[in-house]
């Protein structure tokens, strides 16, 4: 017999199995009523516009107001009980507003069909779909619905209900009578029905409760069975285990048998290690263990070892120092150090050693293991590659030391010569005087030239030479070289013709100059070794999608060409193709190696393809840079620029310069020259022949209100040079405009100049334009910050 508790959770299990069906059977039916009331709402509306959809007066027509009716009424009780399905589904209220919906339907429907007996069958269908619900309430509220409608409307408007003008009270009570005759009948089912729910319900209780019984029947058999099983099981363990306890104990002998003749020979081997082992005691420091290769290098043997301690051997440490240094393997936040020292051996010798020193333990006993390094061979080597290193550096200097003074004595006397030259060009009469002139001229230039590529070709070698990569338009990169050069190619009367071979980027990012001088340097050899045809530069775009855009300058003569066995030969510095040509057309062979050079730093390359007698075609490619957003050109043409005059492009008037200059320069073939060039231009020049000198007349200048518009200062002096003579007058306050002379065309030598506080830079030999302009430049800056500083 199950006991008062077991039967109370049984009927508790009971109820909450009747609530749950209850609710979901509450749910189902709400669902289907939420489909019937739509689709009485359909009808309802389909049968006003079949049975009357208009209303006459005469002639005119409208809508019927049962159709009006249905749409709106019909909606209305539709409406509120759907809207209660979809949140409240399964509650009471939603049931009984239900009910009172679909008995409004009902009443609609017979006023739509004008009280026809049929209509009213739909009320006693819908009494027995309510009776899904299985709770006798919601028929109540259905039936007083029904009544109310009956009667209000029985006596108001009977025709809307019984189809009659004129309707008998008792026909309300007819009506009535049969609603309550099938209420009965529903009622009666539902009870019944509510009481198969709770037997059903008890059943399952008690099914479950019995399952629950026998499960935990079973659980109990099942569990003595399994504490039956682990007892025998751990017997069975037991045996097992002191069979392998007993395997254990002899693999353990065979191990540790094993493992003792391995520490042996790892023993031996680091006793015989050349790296020196110690191991000392934590306490006490004393060397407990020092392998061979120690004692051989420090000189003492184990027994003396035994009383010495690492302060012994180490020649600047202290047990303070020594307790400071281990103190990060004591308290474990480091696993070992490793620093360098020196040792001293027995004999009173030292040597240089680096320590890696662990915190270990020797049996029970917590020692130091230090594993050292002599590094005197290492130090030795070290100290060798610095020096070598050094020596490097200091050739390095020299070479450029030696290329910047070579460069100043080339450049010093070539620009009096080349100044001086450019005046007799501007005086001289007679065709043999112009031309010596012009013959003394263009070996200047070759010679200046020449230092130029020297300097670029160390620069590259050295890797300082810089770029200065820009947005420029190659068309007009092209068309500028192209002006430069026709005048050359005039003198032989070659015709230099340029091609764009379309689309072209409107702009690259490269350097401008060396893309500038790339191309006046290959142009130039084109027409150096051609006597007759063309010389042609053709552009294209190249879009490799496996590497990055490129642009290819093509540079195609009709000259001597090139034998095939020495293309790779012209790339080398100071080779040609052959020694004859050396002869006969002049070079010194640089000027293609630069060019190579320069074409791998703007990220391509020159190639070249040559037929003797025939001609040669030099490529030039270079990285476009990224073209994101840069329009390309699609247009194609030829331009043909051609120059058969032997004439000098004329230059610009010159400004006329109406100022007080000092020049400081202590060459006097150069002072003339420079001071003959300023008066000419219509300059009161003053000279002074150091650095030392010029410092005491511009600041003499300044003390009695007569100042120096413009200070010329040569940067190679004696007794002060330009460099510290700028630096002194910055220092004591003089603002006035100074640019630099020099002969030095080294890298850095211009940003040397402007970082002493020099105001622009001019490089030796003077061009006579260029220096005028730039005087010019400062004194139109100067000007204008003094008319900004009257404003003020």
């Amino acid at each position: 017999m199950p006991s008062t508790t077991e039967r109370l959770a049984t009927q508790k299990l009971a109820d909450a199995l009747l609530r749950r069906n209850q609710l979901e059977l509450s749910r189902r039916t709400d669902r289907l009523f939420a489909s019937l009331m739509i689709l009485q709402w359909v009808a309802a509306i389909g049968m006003a516009l079949w049975v009357s959809p208009l209303t006459w007066a005469g002639d005119s027509s409208a809508v019927h107001i049962h159709v009006w009716a249905a749409i709106f009424l019909g909606g209305l009780f539709t409406l509120f009980p759907c809207l209660l399905v979809l949140t409240s589904s399964g509650t009471a209220l939603t049931r009984h507003v239900i009910a009172i919906g679909q008995m409004l339907t009902s009443a609609l429907i017979i006023h739509l069909s004008g009280g026809r007996i049929e209509s009213h069958f739909h009320v006693f269908g819908s009494l027995a779909f309510l009776a899904c619900y299985r709770d006798w309430r919601v028929l109540v509220s259905a039936t007083i619905v029904v009544a109310m409608d009956h009667l209000f409307r029985g006596i108001f408007y009977p025709q809307s209900v019984f189809g009659v003008l004129m309707a008998s009270p008792w026909r309300v009570l007819e009506h009535a009578g049969w609603v309550v005759f099938e209420n009965i009948f529903l009622s009666v089912a539902i009870r019944q029905s509510v009481q198969e729910m709770i037997s059903m319900a008890k059943q399952r209780a008690d099914l479950e409760a019995a399952h629950e019984s026998v499960e935990r029947e079973v659980e109990c058999r099942t569990r003595e069975l399994r504490t039956a099983n682990e007892l025998i099981s751990e017997t069975n363990c037991t045996l097992e285990k002191q069979a392998l306890d007993l395997e254990c104990q002899a693999e353990q002998l065979r191990e540790a048998k094993q493992k003792a003749e391995e520490l042996g020979a790892f023993g031996q081997i680091l006793d015989r290690s050349l790296n020196e082992i110690y191991i000392f005691d934590r306490e006490s420091l004393c060397f407990v263990h020092v392998n061979h290769g120690a004692r051989d290098n420090i000189g003492y043997t184990m027994e003396e070892l035994r009383g010495l301690t690492p302060l012994d051997i180490k020649l600047e440490h202290t047990r303070e120092s020594f307790a400071t240094l281990v103190a990060p393997l004591l308290d474990r936040s480091r696993e070992n150090i490793e620093f360098r020292t020196v040792h001293r051996r027995k004999n009173g010798t030292e040597y240089p050693v680096e320590v890696h020193l662990e915190a270990s333990v020797l049996g029970e006993r917590p020692v130091f293991a230090a594993v050292i390094l002599d590094i005197t061979e290492r130090l030795r080597i070290e100290t060798q590659l610095q020096e070598s290193r050094e020596r490097a550096l200091a050739a390095d200097r020299s070479k450029s030391e030696f290329l910047a003074n070579m460069s100043h004595e080339i450049r010093t006397p070539m620009t009096a010569i080349l100044g001086f030259n450019n005046i007799l060009l501007d005086n001289v009469t007679g065709q043999d005087n112009i031309e010596a002139a012009r013959t003394v001229k263009a070996n200047g230039e070759y010679l200046i030239n020449l230092i130029n590529d020297i300097l670029d070709l160390s620069k590259v070698e050295a890797g300082k030479l810089d770029l200065e990569l820009t947005d420029c338009s190659p068309q007009e990169i092209v068309a500028e070289v192209a002006s430069l050069m026709q005048v050359r190619a005039g003198s032989k009367n070659l015709p230099l013709k340029v091609r764009f071979n379309g689309p072209l980027p409107e702009t690259i990012r490269t350097d401008l100059t060396r893309l500038r001088q790339l191309l006046i340097n290959v142009v130039g050899n084109a027409i150096k070794f051609t006597e007759s045809g063309s010389v042609l530069i053709a552009t294209s775009f190249v879009d490799d999608p496996s590497d990055t855009p490129k642009l290819r300058f093509d540079v195609i003569d009709t000259g001597i060409g090139i034998a095939e066995d020495k293309l790779e030969k012209i790339f080398s510095p100071f080779t040609q193709a052959d020694s004859s040509t050396t002869r006969e057309f002049g070079g010194t062979g640089l000027g293609l190696t630069i060019c190579q050079r320069v074409a791998t730093l703007l990220g391509g390359e020159v190639s070249v393809k040559s037929v003797v007698g025939q001609g040669s075609t030099f490529s030039i490619t270079v990285s476009t840079g990224p073209l994101d957003g840069v329009r390309m050109l699609e247009s194609k043409f030829e331009s043909v620029r051609e120059s058969r005059l032997d004439r000098d492009v004329p230059s610009n008037e010159l400004p006329t310069l109406n100022c007080r200059i000092l020049l400081a320069e202590d060459g006097p073939d150069n002072q003339r020259l420079i001071r003959f060039l300023l008066k000419k231009a219509g300059a009161e020049v003053e000279i002074a022949g150091n650095g030392q000198v010029a410092v005491e007349r511009v600041m003499n200048a300044v003390a009695v209100d007569q100042p120096f518009d413009i200070v010329l200062m040569d940067m190679q002096m004696p007794i002060l040079d330009g460099y510290s003579a700028t630096r002194r007058l910055r220092d004591n306050g003089y603002s006035g405009s100074i640019i630099a002379l020099t002969a030095h065309a080294m890298s850095g030598d211009r940003q040397k100049c402007l970082d002493a506080g020099c105001d622009d830079y001019i490089a030796k030999p003077i061009n006579r334009e260029a220096m005028i302009l730039s005087i010019a430049r400062s004194l139109s800056l100067t000007n204008s910050a003094a008319t900004s500083d009257s404003r003020l």
